[in-house]
C-alpha cells in the first residue's frame, strides 16, 4: 500500500481548514485516512501550522511521499531537513541548538555592528579634532 501525507480539507465554502493526514494513495482526498499528524489554518495571521513531528518521521522512514503542499508545511515547521539529514546520517541539530545558534549569530551581528559603529565615531571625533586645530 502506497501511503501520502497530504491535506484534507475541511471548514465551510471560502473558510478552508486542512488536516495533515497519512493516507493511502489510492483513498479520496477528504475520505479515510490512516493517521491525523496535525493542522493547518491559512486564514489566521500568522498561518497556524501544528504539526505532531514524532508521527510524521515515523511514517516518512516507513516510506510514506509527502505531497507538494505538506513537504512545503513539513520544510517551514524543520522536519523535511530533519528527516533528509536523518536519512543521510548527518547529525540532527535539536531545537535547542537551532535556538542557541541564532540567538548567537544575532548577539555576534549585532555586536559587530556596534563596534562598526563605535570605529566610525571615533574616527569622525578625530578628523573633527585635526579640522579645529587646524584652524
Amino acid at each position: 500500500m502506497a501511503v501520502r501525507i497530504r491535506l484534507q480539507r475541511h471548514g465551510r465554502k471560502k473558510r478552508p481548514f486542512y488536516r495533515l493526514v497519512a493516507a493511502d494513495a489510492r483513498a479520496q482526498r477528504d475520505g479515510r485516512f490512516l493517521e491525523r499528524l496535525g493542522h493547518y489554518n491559512p486564514l489566521t495571521d500568522p498561518a497556524e501550522v501544528v504539526i505532531d513531528e514524532d508521527r510524521v518521521l515515523k511514517w516518512l522512514k516507513r516510506g510514506a511521499q509527502p505531497s507538494d503542499t505538506a513537504k512545503n508545511l513539513l520544510s517551514q515547521a524543520g522536519i523535511w531537513e530533519r528527516f533528509t539529514a536523518e536519512r543521510l546520517g548527518k547529525p540532527v541539530p535539536t531545537r535547542e541548538e537551532e535556538s542557541l545558534s541564532t540567538e548567537e549569530e544575532a548577539s555576534s551581528s549585532t555586536d559587530e555592528a556596534g563596534s562598526a559603529e563605535n570605529e566610525s565615531e571615533s574616527a569622525g571625533a578625530t578628523s573633527e579634532a585635526s579640522v579645529e586645530s587646524s584652524d
